[in-house]
């Protein structure tokens, strides 16, 4: 059997930029308590921060909180009753799937003039259409095409994967584009949990983002947090942080403990504790390939043992409770010569240890280009093997690996537009070339995905 070699060359952008450096809803909604009922909590330890969290429903109108966070889940050709149901009245609707809503995972937009303008959804989970089950859309879209629409639903109770049952509320946006058109149908969630309390002689407002679909506000590393002044004004989007169980509030580390659970009929307290650990520093040094002017943009890093603390930085330095992390992503911002401004993602980072009253630096930078090559068909296989010779005619995938000094993996270059904080992932050129050099190849201008 022939066999060929073969060499990847990944030319043009990337290696010129491998660091060159290296609910509207109707009148009746569905009943439902929101309100929790009187919880026996244990009694707050002394000096304690004692934040009584209480769920709010989120309309989706302009200049109100929302999440900004965006899930697809496709479509579903399985017929249900309440799709069965909902044909009796309603000719043209496209099926809208939420694989969380237990009991009620098919629910339907009606279309007309391809636009939608209707959702049904099945709130209380009976396999019919009940009339406050049709949900019109909200009206917020100065900004947005004319062919989409958001939908909000009323308060529900929403029967999650561990059957408890939560009150809980949803966004849904749906856009149609292209030619043909085709419908595109992202969920939210449009509910928080919010609380007030006294933090430093000042009033303060602690609100909880739910992790997802999951009906919970309080899963460390998945679920977030936003503090704020009690009278401030929210708007649309706050800065929020993951939640962690030692938290950085106004330079002050907290550490922070739950009672109860979001559910009907229960309620949150949340209790923060002064942190009085030691601390140390953190200092993050990039090296180039070249003499770029490079620094960390942001990064998140992760409790390596203890996987409840979690920290998003902001800057190259910073002050750490005592501990084992692991930088787990991050962004990092540099110049090329010619004044163009590029932007890095990458994941995966090194470990290290903050020790009382020590500063750890952690080296990143120093890129290397690696091709990866393996057979089309095995390369979602855990026992996918790389290879430099293939059969003629085999499909093979091809990615490109670019490990920094740290170990860590980057992802995307991307230059910034103008002066502008939005930035464009480049499209690369690459060639492919046989054993004697000879181009066997040339692609241009391949996109990310």
């Amino acid at each position: 059997m022939k066999k060929h070699f073969i060499a990847v060359v990944i030319v043009g952008a990337i290696v010129a930029s491998v660091f060159i450096l290296l609910l509207r809803a109707p009148e009746a909604e569905v009943e439902v308590e929101v309100e929790p009922v009187a919880t026996d909590f244990p009694e707050p330890p002394p000096g304690a921060i004692v934040f009584d969290m209480k769920y709010l429903g989120l309309s989706g109108e302009k200049d109100e909180l929302r999440y900004n966070s965006y899930w697809g889940f496709g479509g579903n050709s399985k017929e249900t009753p309440f799709l069965a149901d909902l044909k009796k009245n309603v000719e043209n609707f496209e099926t809208v799937y939420n694989p969380y809503f237990k009991g009620a995972e098919c629910s339907a937009v009606e279309i007309k003039d391809k636009k939608a303008v209707a959702l049904y959804i099945d709130l209380d989970a009976n396999g019919k259409v009940s009339d406050n089950e049709k949900i019109l859309p909200i009206h917020n879209h100065e900004s947005r095409s004319t062919n989409s629409s958001e939908f909000v639903t009323p308060d529900f109770i929403l029967k999650t994967q561990e059957n408890r049952q939560v009150p809980f509320r949803a966004l849904l946006q749906v856009e149609f584009y292209g030619q043909p058109e085709r419908s595109n149908c992202m969920w939210s969630p449009s509910c928080v949990l919010e609380g007030t309390s006294t933090m430093n002689d000042q009033p303060a407002k602690l609100i909880l983002f739910t992790n997802g679909f999951s009906g919970s506000f309080k899963d460390f590393g998945r679920s977030s947090l936003s503090f704020q002044a009690d009278k401030e004004k929210t708007g649309s989007y706050v800065p929020r942080q993951m939640l962690s169980s030692i938290i950085s509030f106004n330079g002050q580390f907290y550490n922070i403990a739950f009672h109860g659970r979001h559910e009907k009929g229960s309620a949150v307290r949340a209790i923060l504790t002064e942190y009085t650990g030691d601390t140390g520093n953190l200092t993050t040094q990039l090296t180039g390939n070249t003499d770029l002017e490079a620094e960390l943009s942001s990064a998140n890093i992760v409790g390596s043992k203890d996987t409840t603390i979690q920290f998003n930085l902001a800057s190259e330095q910073a002050k750490l409770p005592t501990g084992a992390y692991k930088l787990n992503r991050g962004y990092v911002n540099y110049s090329t010569e010619n004044g163009d401004k590029w932007r890095l993602d990458f994941k995966e980072g090194p470990e290290f240890t903050i020790d009382a009253d020590k500063t750890s630096n952690v080296e990143l930078g120093k890129p290397v280009l690696s091709i990866s090559a393996v057979e089309e068909s095995k390369r979602y296989r855990n026992d996918a093997k790389e290879e430099t010779v293939y059969s003629e005619g085999t499909e093979i995938y091809i990615s490109r690996i670019i490990k920094g000094k740290g170990g860590e993996l980057y992802g995307r270059f991307s230059q910034q537009i103008g002066n502008s904080r939005s930035y464009s992932a480049i499209e690369p050129d690459i060639k492919i070339v046989d054993s004697e050099g000879k181009e066997v190849v040339t692609a241009t201008k391949i996109k990310y995905g």
